[in-house]
């Protein structure tokens, strides 16, 4: 799941690994994944749930697993899904981007995959460390994760097995709770 609207989601800035909190219907969305969670899930305090652990995705996972019936404080902090790093694009919009950064926002969309804002993260660098947590994960078990958008796209990609250029067209919904299993991803409403 992806957290919660924020504040800066509202006014379109680029967040990153900035943080922002969520808006009156970010806390309405966190509490409705508690909600949908506790219909779909049979045991809901036999689950894992791992967490970003920039504050968004924290206090989603809070209201979420608080909502389903389950403990909060087993929540699992893990920096391996943290947002994609937009360096220096962090806090801006994307007309601010345009205009004081343009040649290196030319030179990213040229290649989107492996060329990173100054000094932040390409989206080779997010599937290489989001990879690396999706192998440490037991498809036998259910394990609820709180993410952020482009990291939520390259784990369900990845999972999928899509190709580069359909990963980073996936949808980054705040509604959404996807269900990765058997190799295949399923989109349930919150």
């Amino acid at each position: 799941m992806r957290h919660g609207q924020t504040v800066w989601n509202v006014q379109k800035r680029l967040q990153g690994r900035r943080d922002s909190p969520l808006t009156a219907l970010g806390v309405s969305q966190a509490q409705a994944f508690g909600a949908r969670l506790a219909q779909i899930i049979e045991k809901p305090s036999a689950v894992q749930a791992v967490s970003s652990p920039l504050g968004r995705a924290w206090q989603t996972a809070v209201l979420a697993v608080s909502g389903m019936g389950a403990d909060p404080s087993l929540i699992v902090l893990d920096d391996r899904l943290v947002e994609h790093a937009f360096g220096q694009w962090e806090g801006l919009v994307w007309d601010e981007v345009k205009l004081n950064h343009g040649p290196a926002l030319a030179a990213r969309m040229k290649d989107r995959w492996n060329v990173p804002a100054p000094g932040g993260e390409s989206f080779a660098m997010v599937a290489e460390r989001v990879a690396d947590w999706l192998s440490d994960q037991d498809e036998e078990e259910t394990v609820l994760c709180f993410c952020h958008g482009v990291t939520s796209r390259v784990i369900r990609g990845l999972y999928a097995k899509l190709d580069r250029e359909t990963i980073m067209s996936l949808e980054e919904p705040q509604d959404r709770i996807f269900v990765l299993s058997e190799g295949h991803v399923r989109e349930v409403i919150a």
